[in-house]
């Protein structure tokens, strides 16, 4: 195999995997930055209602919940979006975004939540190293091999921890 076949197959398996685990990682690090800054403003979120409704020009539907924002410090409440999977009356410990209109829950299930995504693409990553490595010739294994037995581990431990705390 040519130096040229190499890298178009390394080019064509990875360059996606990796775009692909960037952009959800990227996607969900507002709310993991929140739900550990302790500079954003703490307090409690009670859940008034659920509803579900359809992204722009589809069909498709997602989650959004609304309710009510105390601040710790001050005692003034805001109406706000609350974490998509609670249900109407959960109250939990939040923070609040600055612009006022988001809140994520401020333990670990704040952090963990939202990188369900990255986690699986995770998963992805480290099948597709393992099907880079059968058109790979020996002698240039041995650097995935432990990557592939490694990244795919990692993500489905943070997969599967992700979706037990947001499900708790």
């Amino acid at each position: 195999m040519e130096l040229l076949e190499k890298i178009i197959i390394v080019g064509l398996v990875l360059v996606p995997s990796l775009g692909w685990t960037v952009t959800s990682t990227a996607w969900a690090m507002p709310d993991v930055r929140l739900a550990i800054d302790e500079s954003a403003a703490p307090g409690t979120m009670t859940v008034l209602g659920c509803e579900y409704r359809n992204y722009t020009n589809s069909s498709k539907q997602w989650r959004y919940c609304e309710g009510t924002f105390v601040y710790d410090g001050t005692g003034e409440a805001v109406r706000v979006r609350a974490y998509d999977r609670a249900d109407p009356g959960d109250v939990y410990a939040a923070r609040i975004t600055a612009e006022r209109d988001k809140t994520v829950q401020r333990d670990l299930k704040g952090v963990l939540a939202p990188l369900g995504e990255a986690f699986a693409s995770l998963c992805v990553l480290g099948a597709l190293l393992t099907g880079l490595m059968c058109f790979l010739p020996v002698e240039t294994l041995w650097p995935f091999v432990s990557a592939a037995c490694l990244v795919p581990a990692m993500g489905l431990v943070g997969w599967v921890a992700s979706q037990i705390v947001s499900n708790t």
